[in-house]
């Protein structure tokens, strides 16, 4: 349909506008945001075509920049050529009437190489009615040509070369952008059809093998054996949802986890669920928050938008790294996630997000080389306080003050536009990015990468789910707040009056704890997750006497298979209502717990400040929970970049933990070595106003005994009243 032409058929190089590198780099790693302007228009039956053809042979000539080819050089420099023929930006053809407008429309659809397509065309065809002419201009072009003029240059120039003064006479014949393609796709003939056992086995075998990497896993294989967790999980059963109509429960796939046995319970609904990007695939520019984000903004506004919602990440490298090679591969994250380069702005009390376009990334200063850096600390960096309204909210700073020291690499990112999924996944397109960049060319990415505007107005349109806010209203009607101490004497209410002032203590979990507690949870068809949940809360319950206790937790907030690779924040906190009947056994409070986390992981798209005021809980109340558990699993800030020469190493720098927005703040941290080892470890932040060490000590000591009781069957048999802690 378009006719390409090779670099061998080029004239030497023309120069190149940092506008043009940056357009054709959004096109090389997020075509699905580059929109190609194509317009149509019906001539008048005295056209003549050859004159036309001749206009328009002149006008390519006259205008080298719309017969060029772009190529990335050896050196790492973007190239620009002039075709020698024109004839790649000339199209003639013949169609039937009713074919025009479909083949108008699919022209969008056709993947523009810039090595190998101009970025102008015209297409004269002619149908048994009339002629149209088409134009199509690639946004590489917008800064210096517009389709408006260069159809006023056709129309001048086919004036003064007829002979006797003709006028082209043009009729616009399509207004609206050409190829936009919207709606909920109808189910295939595969997926009207009943699945049968067999089938759907398969289909689930098929997504752990992707989600796990893992191509010959076989239908009896536990996911769990092969590296399987939470989070994959939920990323497996959305996609078995929305891409297959299958559905499955989080228990029973915690429960029955080979794709053998979990086929008996998951449920063919018939179709599938999936909807077309293009529906929700929207240009750069404003976008309400999403409901997770609204929530954020809120606490981030009570809290007077101090630091205390930045992310403050910290890697030092063991090998040396390339500076101006990992500003390029950042630059290419930027890039290639739009959400990295958002502000913020509020009026009339509502809030608003906004892409900064790619030719604008030059306006603003988010690197720093270690040559910039003299004098500056870790804690420096990570005290930043941003203004989102007019700045980018990520910082990364090289911090290199000695040679013999190792390069140290600030990552300080706010919290409005990542959360601990979306580090994994920038984590990873770095690394994709530098190896490319250390070649001397450019990433290539398999996939477009989503952006959260497009999940804001996706969830705009749905609104909220008013049966998963029924549910957490059900759960927590009545539930106790806060978190009552039997050897402190304080209520704590979470009120934003308490100092969010911290300190933090790490219990050792031991060598094998991981395999101790994976093989207890398999035993049990539950979670490393939950059974380290139920040894804090029981341990909780005996601190202070407690008849139920409501504990927060996060849930991932990616609601749509589509966005689960996409950078934002999309983070929920849930809160779940533990009741202790003193009459039932441990391993009861583990079922109890493990299918209450399981069960509300379909509801947890509902963010806890809309569930709060369905429970009448004014703005300025806190939080419902003062205690928040949570689970960091394979840590994307421990890994190695790839270059041709070979690996670079690096390894987080633990952050200092001064601040907590919860009174007891458990984290399990996962941490998975080069060579497969986990280490298991639970590091407690607690509000100093609130708590005190040796509360908290005491609290790990009864963790520390009833982790010890999972290795003995017969003691999780006992009532919890005769459970000594």
């Amino acid at each position: 349909m378009l006719t390409q032409a090779s670099i061998s058929n080029v004239t030497p190089s023309l120069p190149v506008s940092e506008y043009e590198e940056n357009i054709w780099m959004l096109q090389l790693q997020q075509p699905e945001q580059v929109s190609r302007n194509i317009s149509a228009w019906e001539l008048s039956n005295d056209a003549n075509l050859p004159l036309l053809s001749k206009v328009i042979h002149n006008l390519i000539e006259e205008i080298p920049d719309l017969n060029v080819r772009y190529n990335f050089s050896d050196d790492g420099d973007l190239m620009k050529y002039k075709a020698e023929k024109y004839e790649a930006c000339l199209n003639l053809l013949t169609l039937e009437a009713d074919e025009v407008s479909n083949y108008l429309s699919k022209l969008k659809d056709i993947p523009w190489d810039a090595a190998v397509n101009p970025p102008f065309n015209s297409f004269i065809i002619q149908t048994e009615y009339g002629v149209t002419l088409a134009l199509d201009l690639h946004p590489i072009l917008d800064q210096s040509y517009q389709l408006e003029d260069l159809i006023t240059l056709i129309q001048n120039n086919y004036y003064q070369l007829s002979k006797d003064g003709q006028v082209l006479n043009l009729t616009e014949i399509d207004q609206s952008p050409v190829g936009l393609v919207s709606g909920i796709q109808q189910p295939n003939e595969s997926t009207q059809l009943r699945l049968t056992k067999s089938q759907i086995a398969n289909i689930i075998l098929d997504e752990f093998r992707t989600a796990l990497v893992e191509p010959d896993m076989a239908l009896e294989d536990d996911f769990f054996d092969y590296g399987g967790h939470s989070l994959l999980a939920t990323r497996i059963i959305g996609n078995l949802m929305q891409s297959h109509g299958i559905e499955v429960s989080f228990n029973d796939f915690f429960k029955s986890p080979s794709a053998m046995v979990l086929a008996d319970y998951a449920t063919a609904n018939g179709q599938d669920n999936q909807q077309d990007a293009s529906e929700f695939l929207l240009p750069e520019g404003s976008a309400p928050l999403t409901f997770a984000q609204d929530f954020l903004w809120q606490a981030y506004s009570a809290y007077e938008f101090s630091p205390i919602y930045n992310l403050p990440f910290a890697i030092k490298f063991f090998d040396k790294v390339d500076e101006t090679i990992l500003l390029k591969a950042f630059t290419d994250v930027l890039v290639r996630h739009a959400g990295l380069r958002t502000r913020f702005q509020s009026s009339n009390g509502v809030t608003s997000q906004c892409i900064i376009p790619v030719s604008e990334l030059n306006q603003y200063k988010w690197f720093w080389d270690s040559s910039e850096s003299e004098g500056v600390t870790l804690s420096d960096e990570a005290s930043y306080q941003f203004d989102l309204t007019c700045e980018l909210p990520l910082r990364i700073r090289f911090i290199h003050n000695l040679p013999d020291e190792p390069q140290v690499l600030s990552l300080l990112i706010h919290h409005m536009v990542i959360d601990e999924w979306s580090l994994n996944t920038i984590m990873a397109d770095l690394s994709h990015a530098y190896m490319a960049r250390a070649s001397h060319s450019v990433p290539s990415w398999n996939l477009p990468a989503r952006n959260i505007n497009d999940f804001a107005f996706l969830q705009e349109k749905q609104g909220l789910n008013r049966q998963h806010v029924d549910y957490w209203i059900n759960m927590l009607r009545g539930a106790t707040r806060g978190l009552a101490l039997s050897d402190s004497g304080n209520q704590s209410d979470a009120s934003n009056e308490i100092s969010t002032k911290a300190q933090w203590m790490e219990l050792d979990l031991g060598n094998d704890a991981f395999k101790k507690l994976s093989a207890f949870a398999r035993l049990h068809g539950s979670s490393i997750f939950s059974v380290l949940y139920t040894a804090i809360t029981l341990s909780l319950h005996k601190q202070g006497n407690l008849d139920e206790i409501v504990i927060g937790t996060s849930a991932s907030g990616r609601t749509e298979a589509d966005f689960f690779d996409t950078v934002g924040y999309f983070t929920t906190m849930v809160a779940h209502r533990v009741q202790f009947d003193t009459d039932d056994s441990v391993d009861s409070l583990l079922q109890d717990i493990t299918y209450k986390i399981n069960e509300s992981m379909q509801y947890a798209d509902i963010p806890i400040n809309l569930i709060q005021k369905e429970l009448g809980m004014a703005a300025d109340d806190g939080l419902l929970f003062d205690v928040y558990i949570h689970i960091h699993s394979n840590n994307a800030l421990n890994g190695e970049l790839q270059t041709s020469e070979g690996s670079i190493h690096y390894q987080q720098i633990p952050p200092e933990k001064n601040d907590s927005m919860f009174g007891l703040h458990f984290e399990i941290m996962d941490n998975v070595s080069a060579d497969g080892q986990h280490a298991l470890r639970l590091v407690t932040t607690y509000q100093q106003e609130r708590y005190s060490q040796g509360q908290v000590e005491s609290i790990f000591a009864k963790i520390n005994t009833v982790l010890a009781m999972f290795d003995t069957e017969g003691d999780c048999k006992k009532p919890l009243k005769q459970i000594q802690l």
